[in-house]
This record gives structure tokens, sequence and C-alpha cells, in this order.
């Protein structure tokens, strides 16, 4: 059903625990969205955030939410046959014709659209290499989905405690792809981006800000000095943008519009 604002309905179909932090959440219906793309989730009364879409399939969509703030730890608290309302998809999302090595490289629960992302991937003409990181074994997310949409899982963590030992960044082959898609901390992402262009390869990034309106209205989002917006003209770029912007791995803005470092990477 269709609110004034613009939300749709839809009945949570399943719930599952997929880290201490993380939750699969599963609608029943599809929104329609492109690889990429995000839509704003509403909790009456508590307040509304961006979710990237983590696939869609049959009659169905799911979405990894941490649990990190009021509106995410509401969606939490919910049960199966409860609703979300649920407004979108917006932004760009990432580019589907490519040929090729394509890696895909995700740290934490950033890796929802890449998931999304691979699996549109798989149907064509492309050798994927999917790179996840995580900060220890418990955090690690649908490690078995992720060895099925790939061609080759390269798996890490901070502490070594399930796959490699380190940052996902220092396992990463650069000179292997033709294309690299990136979703996660920004840190990693900026990790990725410079080192991805220095080589000449076509980088797209998934970056994850401040969404008020999604429709480019309100600035919380914007990349100085560009004057991008995330919401709009996002929240996938391409690497050869990103690098010529002074907020990307500096700043993202906090509810009051201040300027804060962004958050540490996996």
């Amino acid at each position: 059903m269709l609110s004034s604002q613009g939300h749709r309905t839809f009945k949570i179909s399943e719930i599952r625990i997929e880290s201490p932090r993380v939750k699969r959440i599963v609608v029943e219906g599809r929104i329609g969205a492109k690889p990429g793309q995000y839509v704003m989730i509403w909790v009456p009364k508590i307040g509304e955030i961006p979710i990237s879409i983590a696939r869609e399939r049959n009659n169905e969509t799911w979405f990894l939410i941490s649990k990190v703030g009021k509106v995410s730890s509401a969606i939490h608290s919910l049960s199966e046959g409860d609703k979300l309302w649920i407004r979108g998809p917006y932004g760009n999302g990432f580019s589907l014709n490519v040929r090729g090595k394509v890696a895909l490289i995700g740290g934490g629960y950033g890796i929802a659209p890449l998931i999304f992302l691979a699996e549109n991937l798989k149907s064509r003409d492309v050798k994927i290499r999917f790179y996840a990181g995580f900060r220890e074994k418990e955090e690690v997310l649908m490690e078995d989905l992720l060895r099925e949409l790939s061609d080759e899982l390269i798996l890490s963590t901070n502490d070594g405690s399930h796959g490699l030992r380190g940052l996902i960044t220092e396992h990463v082959d650069f000179d292997w792809p033709d294309h690299i898609y990136t979703a996660g901390p920004e840190r990693m992402l900026v990790n990725v981006v410079r080192r991805g262009v220095q080589r000449g390869k076509d980088v797209e990034a998934s970056l994850e800000r401040l969404i008020r309106c999604a429709v480019g209205l309100c600035g919380a989002c914007s990349l100085d000095p560009l004057g991008l917006l995330v919401c709009k003209d996002g929240p996938v770029f391409k690497g050869k943008i990103l690098v010529n912007t002074r907020d990307f791995g500096n700043y993202k803005r906090s509810f009051d519009g201040r300027k804060i470092p962004p958050e540490v990477h996996y």
C-alpha cells in the first residue's frame, strides 16, 4: 500500500541472525531495484534510514541490517509477520555491461550490495573473484552464498580467526581484474579506489553517507568540492571521480551538519 510519503508496506517473511550485530531481514515482494541502489526504511515514531538491497529473488527482497542506531535497533526488535515501510529504490547503481575478470571487494555488512551485484553478473560472460573482509570469525557473513556466487572467494579476518589474516585489501591482486567493484567502510574504499585508479582499472565504489531526503534536496550527503550528492548522484561512483573529491576518505556529515571522520575500516 502506498502512503502519502511514497512508502509501501512490506511484510517480513524471515529474520535470521547472521552475526552478533547483523540480521538478515527478508520481506515479501520485490523492490524492483538495480544492484547498488538503496531504499529508505521507515519505522513509525522512530525514524528512517537508507539500506542497501542485498538480494532480490523470486518474490522476496533481502537486507543485511547492522544494529548501529535507534532505527536499526528498532528493526532488529521486529518479528516475522511484522511490517516495514519502504520507499525507493533510489540512486545510481553499479554498471552491469562488463566482461572479463571482475573483482568484488567488500568489508563487513558492506558486502550487501555486492551480493546483489554478483548474482546479476553470474549470468554474464565474467569471471568473479570475491574478496570479503571481516573483523573476526563471529562477524563473517553468508560465506556459503558468497562462495556460490563467485568463481573464487578470498576471505580474511583482522585477527586471523577465519580465512586469511589481516585487512582484505592486503590480499587483493589489483593487477588481475579488468573491473573493480567495492563497498564497505570508507577507509577501505579509499585504499581500493586509489590503488585501482593508479593501475588504470575501471573502479566503482558504493559510498555510505547520512541520507535524509534521498532525492537531492537537503544536502546532508554532499561531497565537497564537487557538490555531488550521494543520495542522487551515487551511492555508486566511478573511482576516477572520487579521487577528485576532498571529503572522500576524510569527512562525512553528522545529523547536525558537522563534518566528522569516517568509520574505522575492516
